[in-house]
């Protein structure tokens, strides 16, 4: 499943926000992944959050597979702002 959104923080994402991001996708039995641009990164990695380098108004593709594929995609968009 894939949901493609923008980003909508209210402000510059922080790491506590991206730490607070991988900590709810790893609830989550799903592979989750963000995809920005060319680059790809898992959901549940802070370090990967992090490296995606987010920014207010990017758009963003959330994927996820597996069989709560559908709450976590939902759930990504909900903390990305959406």
């Amino acid at each position: 499943m894939e949901l493609t959104v923008r980003v909508k923080l209210g402000g510059a994402p922080t790491a506590r926000m991206a730490a607070h991001t991988a900590d709810r996708m790893a609830a989550y039995k799903s592979q989750v992944l963000l995809r920005r641009d060319d680059v790809t990164v898992n959901a549940k990695s802070l370090m990967g959050l992090v490296s995606l380098r987010l920014q207010e108004d990017a758009a963003v593709t959330i994927i996820a597979i597996g069989e709560d594929e559908a709450q976590a995609v939902c759930e990504m968009s909900r903390l990305l702002g959406n």
